[in-house]
């Protein structure tokens, strides 16, 4: 199926990545493939793009020619990287951390809280528990810590105990629909006018994050990026959750800080889209690009 995916802030990455022909880099989550194709646009005829995606639907394990795509959680990177013959040195790396459009239009993922499938929000479907499985096993003290703290969620109290009262009525909480009814009526109690921001998105972030590890995952990866890099590379990190953002930020300023530093900050503040862009692209308004170069 040919992607939907509208890759955000193409122009502002390749700028700072700037491939070269020859160059060799690495797309941590390829998704639908825009920066990666771009970049490889660039890169020809010499130059590689691997290409990593956790999503089994996204992705396959292969290799053809400049392209090369492997089916893995980019917090394996290195090991990764050291499977991948004559790779050569890396220019520049790229770690786009937003939900692509494809992955949200897939009813039966239940990353949308607009679907009509399972509540899953697994980006690999065989690895971990389920969003359903979490929802319905964790203490209400657990889901309160994950929605303040994944999702930023002002209601998280009375949406975690609605939660368990539903538990209690021996009643399960395994799709999206039934996840949807339980925080928007929360919302109606607490609220007359609907907000322009549907009451579950906060939630559904929450539970994404929960899943997937995805914060752990971003600690673990952003040093090994930076021990790939060649002399002059550059590290390009896309978030768009403010948990996300501060992790790299600080990540970024404790390396540049430090006594022997690693890296300089190229980007002194986030770099954002653009009043075109987010016209044409929604899901680009709350995107966030720093980039670091490797010393």
């Amino acid at each position: 199926m040919p992607s939907i995916h509208e890759p955000v802030l193409l122009k502002e990455v390749l700028h700072y990545l700037n491939p070269q022909p020859g160059d060799n880099f690495i797309d941590c989550t390829f998704g639908g493939g825009g920066h990666s194709l771009a970049i490889l646009e660039l890169i020809k005829p010499g130059g590689k793009v691997l290409g990593i995606d956790w999503d089994a639907e996204t992705i396959q394990d292969s290799a053809n020619g400049n392209l090369i795509l492997v089916n893995n959680n980019y917090r394996n990177l290195k090991r990764i990287v050291s499977e991948i013959p004559d790779l050569g040195s890396i220019k520049g790396i790229l770690l786009d951390l937003g939900l692509s459009s494809d992955q949200l239009a897939d009813d039966e993922r239940g990353f949308s809280f607009r679907s009509t499938g399972a509540l899953d929000l697994r980006f690999n479907p065989t690895a971990g528990q389920s969003a359903a499985e979490l929802i319905n096993n964790s203490s209400e003290a657990e889901l309160i810590r994950i929605f303040t703290d994944y999702g930023e969620e002002p209601l998280a109290k009375p949406i975690a105990r609605e939660i368990i009262a539903t538990r209690q009525q021996g009643l399960k909480i395994e799709t999206v629909e039934t996840l949807v009814e339980v925080v928007s009526g929360i919302y109606q109690k607490k609220f007359k006018t609907p907000s322009k921001k549907h009451p579950a998105t906060r939630v559904f972030q929450a539970l994404r994050i929960a899943v997937n590890d995805e914060f752990g995952n971003i600690v673990a990866t952003l040093p090994q990026a930076i021990d790939l890099l060649s002399s002059g590379g550059r590290l390009a990190v896309i978030s768009f959750h403010s948990g996300e953002d501060r992790l790299v930020k600080r990540f970024f300023k404790d390396m540049a800080g430090s006594e022997a530093p690693r890296i300089k900050i190229i980007t002194r503040k986030p770099v954002e889209a653009g009043a075109e862009e987010t016209a044409n692209n929604p899901r680009s308004r709350s995107a966030k690009l720093r980039v670091v170069e490797r010393i």
